[in-house]
């Protein structure tokens, strides 16, 4: 596939998440997808984990939006920088729901394509800004001042 084909496979994944549609997304993925994150403690593996994976997410921040802010695509890889939004209103990995907003949270994204579909992808986000934002984390003023 071209470059730009792979480009828009990836938008579409963009896309899938802004329509809250894991169906859709799970539609775009690889059999045997490995989705990495600092964020998480192991590998998400499979269709159906990037699925609850998702729902986890859907379920934390109902409405959660991704805009992206740069797409580069060469060979099989496709690199995005983007940032998103949303208001925390479930629990999420242990955090109950802070009902305060995530706001220019940026991360990047590499994704591998095989076949027209996403092998694999290594996503790389700002994980204490959301901490701070949501009262979690001590912003770091406050932290610096004890």
């Amino acid at each position: 596939m071209s470059e730009q084909d792979n480009a828009g496979i990836v938008r579409q994944a963009f896309d899938a998440w802004n329509a809250h549609d894991p169906k859709r997304l799970a539609s775009l993925l690889d059999e045997e997808l490995v989705m990495e994150s600092d964020a998480l403690p192991a590998p998400v593996r499979g269709r159906e984990a990037q699925r609850q994976f998702m729902e986890m997410y859907l379920h934390a921040f109902p409405d959660i939006h991704f805009e992206v802010e740069q797409m580069l695509a060469t060979g099989d890889h496709v690199v995005t920088r983007w940032h998103a939004i949303g208001t925390h209103r479930g629990e999420l990995m242990g955090i109950p729901a802070t009902n305060r907003r995530g706001e220019g949270l940026h991360g990047c994204s590499v994704v591998q394509l095989k076949n027209g579909r996403i092998a694999r992808e290594w996503m790389y986000w700002d994980g204490a800004t959301l901490l701070r934002q949501l009262g979690v984390l001590p912003s770091p003023a406050h932290a610096a001042a004890r």
